[in-house]
C-alpha cells in the first residue's frame, strides 16, 4: 500500500471555460427593486385630488382678489396677495422636487 498522500492533477488549459462553453444567465424581466416601486393608484389618485384642490383655492383666492369690493389696497387685499404668492412657491416648490425625485430614480 502506497502511503503517499494523493497528489491533485495540475491545472490545464483544456479544461478552461471558454465563451463558447460558459452558460449563459437568463434574468427575469419581470424583477422590479423594491426600493424603488412606482406610486399605487391610490397614492396617484390622492395626489391628483390635492393638486385639484388647491388649483380651485387659488382660482377662488385670485377672484376674491379681482373683487372691487376688496381690491388690492385695502388690507385685506394685501393679505390675500401674500397668501396666494405663499400657495405659488409652495406649489413651484412641490413641482421641482416632484420632478428631481422622477428624474433620479
Amino acid at each position: 500500500m502506497d502511503s503517499r498522500p494523493h497528489s491533485q492533477e495540475a491545472a490545464s488549459t483544456n479544461h478552461v471555460p471558454t465563451l463558447s462553453t460558459a452558460k449563459t444567465i437568463k434574468r427575469s424581466s419581470s424583477y422590479s427593486d423594491p426600493g424603488h416601486e412606482a406610486p399605487t393608484e391610490a397614492i396617484l389618485a390622492k395626489k391628483s385630488h390635492e393638486d385639484d384642490y388647491q388649483q380651485q383655492i387659488k382660482v377662488a383666492s385670485t377672484a376674491l382678489l379681482n373683487d372691487e369690493r376688496i381690491g388690492t389696497g385695502s388690507k385685506a387685499g394685501r393679505s390675500l396677495q401674500n397668501v396666494l404668492m405663499d400657495t405659488e412657491h409652495c406649489l413651484r416648490n412641490q413641482r421641482r422636487e416632484s420632478l428631481h425625485k422622477r428624474d433620479h430614480k
